[in-house]
């Protein structure tokens, strides 16, 4: 299993950690198609999301800081 940046992380995370954390999760579940998507179409950039909606994706997929299991 690999060991991610928000596993390795102390404390509660800035809102480029929390960018960071989205990013890598969303590419450890990438399929080949996946990938052909987003090369032909693009996608939303997650330095161009506002902060609200980063805080509210990243508690969604993550839970929120300091409260992991």
């Amino acid at each position: 299993m690999r060991t991610t940046a928000r596993q390795l992380r102390e404390g509660e995370p800035s809102v480029d950690e929390m960018r960071y954390d989205i990013a890598e999760q969303q590419a450890m579940n990438l399929s080949i198609s996946d990938i052909i998507d987003i090369l032909i179409y693009g996608c939303e950039a997650l330095d161009e999301a506002p902060d609200i909606e980063v805080r509210d994706e990243w508690g969604q997929v993550f839970g929120e800081p300091n409260n992991e299991s």
